[in-house]
Formats: structure tokens, sequence, C-alpha cells
């Protein structure tokens, strides 16, 4: 069972980088991504070592340990100038979400006038939610794992029907 919201953390940074680390890439991008899973591993052992708060039983709305924050932050810019890695803005958004108490922000809407896909992107959206939601809820670390790889698949998902409408191109396939 999880004791605090920085080990459940560590746990989701743990889960995030053996997954993406376990994906199959291009040889090009291979490099980048376990780079990012190195950070992310960086991530999780300063979750780890962090001081944990003085009452235990809470959970969230505690300060993020910058030792953590910061490959975070570098595995998100480094995801951003390597596209070839596959991991879509705000990947790690799932992360801290414990120690600070609030939800990962989702993906921002596409706004989609096709409605095959603003249907397939309102679904992808629900299970989103619904599946981050039982990732911060879970006091079992064993079922983390599973979580993160389809909170993981389903960002992957959004993002690729954001990247399948031309921002240039004019309406009615994309709403600006």
């Amino acid at each position: 069972m999880n004791t605090a919201p920085t080990q459940h953390a560590a746990e989701i940074a743990s889960s995030l980088a053996a997954v993406i680390d376990k994906r199959d890439a291009p040889h090009p991008a291979r490099r980048h991504r376990e780079h990012i899973a190195e950070l992310l591993y960086t991530a999780c052992t300063a979750l780890l070592e962090a001081e944990q708060p003085a009452a235990s039983g809470t959970t969230g709305a505690g300060p993020v340990p910058a030792d953590a924050a910061l490959p975070l932050r570098e595995a998100e810019i480094l995801a951003s100038r390597a596209p070839g890695t596959g991991l879509p803005t705000g990947f790690t958004a799932i992360v801290l979400a414990p120690v600070t108490g609030r939800a990962p922000e989702p993906p921002s809407p596409v706004n989609l006038v096709s409605p095959h896909l603003a249907r397939e992107e309102a679904k992808l959206r629900a299970r989103l939610a619904l599946v981050e939601e039982w990732l911060l809820d879970t006091q079992h670390p064993d079922v983390v794992p599973a979580y993160v790889a389809l909170s993981l698949a389903l960002r992957i998902k959004l993002a690729l029907i954001a990247d399948t409408i031309p921002v240039d191109e004019p309406l009615p396939y994309r709403q600006r």
C-alpha cells in the first residue's frame, strides 16, 4: 500500500519510465527514449528520498520536491525537441499529481468539426480522465504500471488525432 503521496508519485514515475523504455522505437529516437526514461528514474529516486510530511495519512497538496520536478521538466523538453519519440506534450503530468493533489490537465481539445473524429476524441478524453482518476486513487502498487501504460496510450492517441488535422487547414476540418 502507498504510505505517502511521494511514494505513489515515485511508483508512477518508475512505471512511466519502464513503459517508455520498453516501447519499440526507430533507431534515431531510441537514444532519446532511453534518456527520457533515465530522467524519469531520476525523478523516482528524488521522490523516494524526499522528506515525508509530518502528519502521516495526508494526501496531496504538498510541496513538489525540486529534485523531482527538474528531471520531469527536462524529459518534457527532450520529448518536444525529439518528436520521433512519439511522446506527447504533458506525458509526465500524471507523475506529480499525487503530491500536488490535483489531477493532471488533459491535452488541449482539437475542436474538430468531423463528427467521427469529435466522437473519438470525446471517448478518449473520458477514458483518460477515468484512468488517471483510478491511477491517483489506487492503493495497490501492482496495478500502477497498467494504469500508467493505459494513460500514456490514451494521451498518445489524443495527440495523433490532433496531428491528423493540419494547422493551416481551412474550416470545416479544423476550427480555430
